[in-house]
């Protein structure tokens, strides 16, 4: 799940994690990415913190009491990366806080976790 106000660099995140083999859900805000997890149980969560209304500090809070995303990875994906900024993701809920504009090389390890961790879980 990919919850981004900004829809072009949402939407080629999404193809380039289609590309690696994932199922996608982008989505524009924090009241969509809650609407979409009715129907979608994402292994990895990769949410902008600046989004208008709901933040992605509040959206990851309100994601993690879901008991079906216990095992979901979440990560904040933003332009704020200030030791305040880390500390807030982490003290929200956040796994992992990367700096836009994401790296790949930063972001393909823990997709490679995501997998492991769903690897372990199924068997």
């Amino acid at each position: 799940l990919i919850a981004d106000d900004n829809q072009d660099a949402a939407t080629t995140m999404g193809w380039i994690l289609e590309a690696k083999g994932c199922d996608v859900v982008v989505v524009e805000d924090g009241p969509s990415a809650l609407k979409a997890v009715e129907n979608f149980s994402p292994d990895l969560i990769l949410l902008d913190i600046g989004m208008p209304g709901m933040n992605g500090y509040d959206l990851c809070i309100a994601l993690r009491e879901m008991p079906e995303l216990e095992h979901s990875v979440f990560v904040a994906q933003t332009g704020w990366g200030q030791p305040s900024h880390i500390k807030r993701s982490q003290e929200a809920g956040f796994h992992h806080h990367l700096v836009k504009p994401l790296d790949m090389g930063d972001l393909m390890p823990i997709v490679d976790e995501v997998r492991q961790l769903k690897s372990r879980l199924s068997s």
